[in-house]
């Protein structure tokens, strides 16, 4: 027994033996799904992969291909690691090739690319019937109908909508476009008291009316619904408020807006009568120009279109104007007096008048008239105020605003020579 225990080559049978049995224990222990055991790569697997995307090969800009599914199905069978492999990365591709397909209708292969040659895919259907068409094109404007118009609040109105885009594009077989005679995006306005925007789909139709299932570019558009008040057109009135600013006069003040829309109730539009009166501030203006007025809202209205008018303002302005060499003429003399002017020596003055060119322009300076009042004052020199008269709408201004005048006694005048003879002659 120790001899034979002894020998190597009988040592070596038995560890083969036994590593045999291992490997013959391993492999026939049934497989679980829900096991731990790792996959050995000897075993087959098929797996059911489902919403494979379908990739399209055709000339997509010059045609439309009708009966391409968007997802298939595809089973693969081959070694189970490979498989499995490819059940988790996904990264082959189930296409169909129609590059060599004339228009018509055929029944063509889906194929499979970018998998391993182990394993065996079957696509789920194996073929599909398709129809080659040319791609047409057309353009169609939408236009918006409104849904229980009559539900909108009372007083108020939907206005024409505003659609973006306004226009959408139809692409399809020749037959497909075709029938599409108009678009549309259906509004609900109920109970609407403002403006309101939403996105809609587009419909399509035919020339019955009959809504189609062609799609549309963009499939969804933005409404703008203007909601306002009922209204009427009345004109406008306007209506001088305050005082120009000093130096200013008015020449003209004119608006091109006539009238302006009024939003109010039906009652209070069919008993108004109009005109809206625009007051019209001229402390304000301080030149020529043109000025944004507000136009006021009537009471019981909602409000007017548009809330202001432009007004254009012409103003004149002052200027002065001289005369010269104006003569001093006296009021009230008393015939036992001599008057004489000492200052301003030449008796006359400058008279500056201050106005609007149409007064100016339309003074004679014989009209202007310069007296120095003497009446009451005695014999000796005196300071006398000026008094003017003139057209009137112009300021006056003098520059002498009294005069130093002498006033002799004729008598004692008489006197005094008398004396100065006598006293001559006594020589």
């Amino acid at each position: 027994m120790d001899n034979f225990m002894d020998n190597r080559w009988i040592l070596r049978g038995i560890a083969l033996l036994v590593t045999l049995l291992l490997f013959m224990s391993v492999n026939l222990v049934p497989q679980s799904s829900s096991s731990n055991i790792i996959d050995l790569p000897m075993m087959n697997k098929k797996e059911l992969l489902r919403d494979i995307p379908v990739t399209p090969i055709y000339d997509q800009e010059n045609l439309i291909v009708n009966g391409i599914p968007k997802t298939v199905s595809v089973q693969l069978d081959g070694p189970n690691s490979i498989v499995k492999t490819a059940e988790m990365k996904r990264d082959f591709e189930v296409y169909i090739d129609l590059t060599s397909y004339a228009l018509g209708t055929y029944e063509v292969p889906l194929k499979v690319r970018n998998l391993s040659e182990k394993i065996k895919a079957t696509i789920k259907p194996r073929t599909v019937t398709v129809t080659i068409k040319e791609k047409v094109e057309k353009v169609v404007s939408i236009k918006a109908v409104y849904i229980n118009e009559n539900k909108i609040k009372h007083g108020y109105k939907a206005e024409d909508a505003i659609i973006k885009p306004n226009e959408i594009k139809i692409v399809g077989s020749a037959e497909e476009v075709a029938q599409v005679s108009y678009a549309r995006v259906d509004i609900d306005v109920s109970d609407a008291n403002q403006t309101f925007s939403q996105v809609l789909p587009v419909k399509l139709y035919n020339k019955k009316g009959t809504q189609l299932t062609i799609s549309s570019v963009p499939k969804n558009v933005e409404v703008t619904v203007p909601i306002v008040s009922q209204s009427a057109y009345f004109p406008i009135e306007i209506i001088e408020n305050g005082t120009l600013q000093d130096g200013l006069k008015l020449k003209s003040m004119i608006t091109n807006t006539d009238e302006v829309k009024v939003y109010a109730s039906e009652d209070w539009l069919n008993n108004f009568s109009g005109p809206i009166q625009v007051p019209v501030d001229l402390s304000s203006f301080d030149k020529s120009g043109t000025y944004e007025i507000t136009v006021p809202t009537p009471d019981g209205a909602f409000k007017v279109d548009p809330s202001t008018v432009e007004v254009v303002v012409e103003l004149a302005e002052e200027t002065e104007q001289k005369f010269s060499d104006i003569p001093i003429q006296f009021t009230g003399e008393n015939d036992n007096f001599t008057y004489k002017i000492l200052k301003p020596t030449s008796g006359k003055v400058t008279v500056s008048a201050r106005g609007f060119d149409e007064d100016l322009n339309a003074i004679d300076p014989k009209d202007i008239i310069i007296t120095a009042k003497v009446s009451g004052l005695e014999a000796g020199t005196h300071e006398v105020t000026l008094s003017i008269s003139a057209p009137r709408g112009v300021i006056y201004r003098l520059n002498y605003d009294t005069v130093t005048v002498e006033i002799t006694d004729k008598n004692t005048a008489e006197s005094d020579k008398d004396t100065e003879i006598v006293g001559q002659s006594s020589n």
